[in-house]
């Protein structure tokens, strides 16, 4: 028996796993060279983007500025009635870098929920926020205003004479939370215009604010939720999400182990089979599971949770990205005020600010695994690199 387990390490280890993983990039087994693999991840990651383009594009002719879809977006911002969700996409033109094309990744995010608004009620409303300096150099933006609808930070002497960038970014983030706290919805979610949403997105948020948020099951009852929360992280950095980053994965880790070592034992049991020895088949089980996952990387297990929107899970947020972030409507205006008071900088940029506010007034700050928008933006709208393929 301990021939064929140790079979089945050497054939797992050392022989299936490096070949189905050798181009998982958070994977043990990736395989990284340092001369290559960053362009050729990077030529890769190019590719993909127009692809993506194309697919927009082709939305776009399909259905054209005057179809129902786009004049139904339309007009329910115009509509005097209270939605329970407003979406703004924040945005701002990106140039061309390093023999990049244009990237126009709002191009893709405001057809992506364009096509995921189709299927939804008169309770979502969606807009652009152009905050572009001019407003009118963002010719994307421009462009999509015959499809969406879109508002634009005029010309003003803040957003003129500030030159921190990170600082400006911040003003412009609030511009945004206070037209999207015009609209009088319930929950306002900012995206980004390169954070492109995922599918589910929409129906995940949806079970996530009624079955976790509003509503909490205790003892098989659902009750009301007296939790009191800032805001909920729509994306997390990936790189971040593998094992051992917080006692949370450590903890996932350990229970994924206990349920292998017991899969094993049940198994492999044999009747009048001594302690000892279920001992070590369940000390077996358990470091193969565990290595297992360990190896693979728990950024591609999470994936299995896309499943079903029950699959999907809600902790305590990171400090970290702004991507796409979930506010209740009066924790926006606060957090617009909060914001206001004080100083942003490469030290202490937006999302720092924003955990200082959950912190400052005791609120819970929360986070959705498995992402739920897929952080496309190579070229930056803040620095002046182009980000690495393979963060």
């Amino acid at each position: 028996m301990y021939y064929r387990l140790a079979v089945l390490y050497f054939i797992t280890y050392v022989i299936v796993l490096p070949l189905l993983c050798s181009e998982l990039r958070y994977s043990m087994y990736f395989r990284y060279d340092v001369t290559t693999s960053r362009m050729k991840h990077l030529d890769r990651a190019i590719e993909e983007n127009q692809e993506r383009i194309a697919v927009a594009e082709e939305y776009l002719r399909r259905h054209g500025p005057h179809d129902r879809v786009f004049r139904r977006l339309n007009r329910l911002v115009q509509k005097q009635v209270q939605p329970q969700l407003a979406i703004t996409v924040v945005t701002v033109a990106r140039q061309p870098r390093n023999g990049l094309t244009e990237p126009r990744y709002l191009t893709q995010v405001v057809t992506r929920l364009a096509e995921l608004l189709e299927h939804e009620g008169a309770d979502v409303v969606f807009q652009v926020c152009n905050v572009n300096f001019p407003p009118e150099a963002h010719h994307e933006a421009v462009f999509l205003s015959k499809y969406v609808p879109v508002v634009h930070r005029e010309k003003n002497e803040e957003q003129a004479e500030e030159k921190d960038r990170f600082e400006r970014e911040k003003l412009d983030y609030i511009f945004c939370l206070e037209k999207s706290v015009e609209l009088n919805p319930d929950y306002v979610l900012m995206v980004e215009d390169d954070a492109l949403p995922t599918p589910d997105m929409l129906h995940v948020l949806r079970h996530k604010l009624q079955y976790r948020l509003k509503l909490r099951t205790r003892q098989g009852e659902l009750v009301h939720n007296s939790d009191d929360w800032a805001f909920m992280k729509l994306y997390n950095i990936e790189r971040w999400q593998g094992y051992g980053n917080d006692l949370r994965s450590f903890l996932e880790l350990t229970g994924v182990g206990l349920l292998g070592g017991t899969a094993f034992l049940l198994a492999l049991h044999r009747k009048g089979m001594k302690t000892q020895k279920r001992c070590i088949l369940f000390a077996l089980g358990f470091v193969y599971v565990v290595l297992l996952c360990w190896t693979v990387g728990r950024q591609y297990l999470l994936q299995f949770r896309r499943l079903s929107a029950q699959f999907y899970t809600i902790t305590t947020g990171p400090f970290c990205c702004t991507p796409a972030v979930l506010y209740p409507v009066n924790m926006a205006a606060e957090i617009a005020a909060f914001l206001q008071k004080g100083t942003c900088e490469e030290r202490y940029p937006l999302d720092f600010a924003l955990s200082d506010f959950a912190i400052d007034k005791g609120l819970a700050r929360y986070k959705v695994e498995p992402n739920l928008v897929l952080h496309v933006g190579l070229v930056s709208s803040i620095r002046a690199d182009i980000r690495d393929p393979l963060e």
